[in-house]
């Protein structure tokens, strides 16, 4: 069975999976690389999948408890002065980001300091756009095969991954084919990246044989499964897909559709386009959803939580009393799924076969 992590993009909110996920290590015993075949991520989920993987001095991965210190003792360095009002324009009249990247690039580079994307001690993959073109790419690393960014560092992919428009400046990077591009927050193009994931191993499950893995679709060295439509959720073969979301709204909503607004505040003459671009931006991964839960049933385990009507919801909210409603509802988010978590601990830590 191919086991696969995906987590969202959500900012600050990216407290809730790091949370999760330590609950889910100190379940197991073991650090979150060594219990999935591929991790994925957007935005704050791209940081959170290449610091899960990313090798550290002793040889071994971070654990979930050493990546969640990046909001609690870092969320102020990276997003200062919340709330703001409206941004500076530049001479041409368009908006100067929210804030300076270098805190978060230097908290980056302590983090991943000279790693490449190939030194990743998993197969991962995190998803960015190219601004001008508006096309999605992917950083891959790990044993997948290097897509058209080719083996960047992952301080690049990271800061890349998670630089959101107006709130960061993009990312200036040349791929292998020399050509300039501009890089830009994944969460444009897909703040849940599950579908990410789902394709490379599915891909895998499909060709691999008795021997290999998922080295045709570009994974190296990883146990095979078979036709994950005959599989049931604790199965050997198959695809299990582990979704972390990073909170809905105080009714339960995406909060995805919020992302529309998260760019318009910054700038006034998209404000008619709002409903619009709301609709966009949501409608796609809750389609998404629905359908990853008609193609694997029980084996796609999607994590969410509700933030209480006291929590802000917006990407850069650090301020304390803020970011202790979000632990806070983390831990509950915890407890409620209290029976999941063990569920997925028991299989998690099962050989392969």
């Amino acid at each position: 069975m191919q086991r696969v992590l995906s987590i969202d993009g959500g900012g600050i909110r990216g407290v809730l999976p790091a949370t999760w996920l330590m609950s889910l290590e100190e379940l197991t015993g073991r650090r979150t690389a060594d219990l999935f075949d591929l991790v994925v991520g957007t935005s704050t989920g791209g940081i959170l999948a290449l610091g899960l993987t990313c090798p550290q001095e002793d040889g071994r991965s971070a654990s979930a408890a050493q990546l969640r210190r990046m909001y609690t003792d870092h969320g102020r360095e990276i997003f200062p002065g919340f709330p703001s009002g409206q941004p500076a324009l530049s001479a041409q009249g368009h908006p100067e980001p929210k804030y300076p990247s270098a805190p978060l690039e230097r908290y980056l580079q302590d983090m991943f300091g000279l790693t490449r994307l190939s030194e990743a001690l998993r197969p991962a993959a995190v998803v960015t756009c190219d601004l001008p073109t508006a096309e999605p790419l992917l950083f891959t690393g790990g044993g997948l095969d290097q897509s058209e960014l080719g083996d960047a560092p992952m301080t690049t992919a990271a800061l890349a991954t998670s630089s959101f428009p107006s709130y960061f400046a993009p990312v200036p990077f040349r791929d292998p084919a020399g050509r300039e591009r501009s890089l830009v927050d994944g969460g444009v193009v897909a703040r849940d990246p599950a579908f990410v994931g789902l394709s490379y191993a599915v891909a895998g499950v499909r060709r691999s044989g008795a021997a290999t893995a998922v080295d045709a679709a570009g994974v190296a060295g990883r146990t095979p499964g078979h036709d994950p439509q005959s599989a049931e959720a604790d199965g050997d073969d198959g695809v299990l897909l582990v979704s972390l979301g990073t909170g809905t709204s105080s009714g339960g909503l995406s909060l995805e559709p919020e992302a529309a607004a998260e760019l318009v505040h910054t700038q006034p003459r998209l404000q008619l386009l709002l409903p619009a671009l709301r609709a966009l931006y949501g409608g796609p991964g809750e389609l998404m959803r629905r359908q990853l839960r008609i193609a694997l049933g029980g084996r796609y385990v999607r994590v969410q939580a509700e933030l209480p009507p006291h929590v802000d919801a917006a990407l850069d909210d650090a301020r304390p009393d803020n970011l202790r409603g979000l632990l806070d509802t983390a831990e509950q988010m915890v407890q409620d799924g209290e029976a999941e978590l063990h569920r997925l601990a028991a299989l998690l830590v099962q050989p392969h076969r």
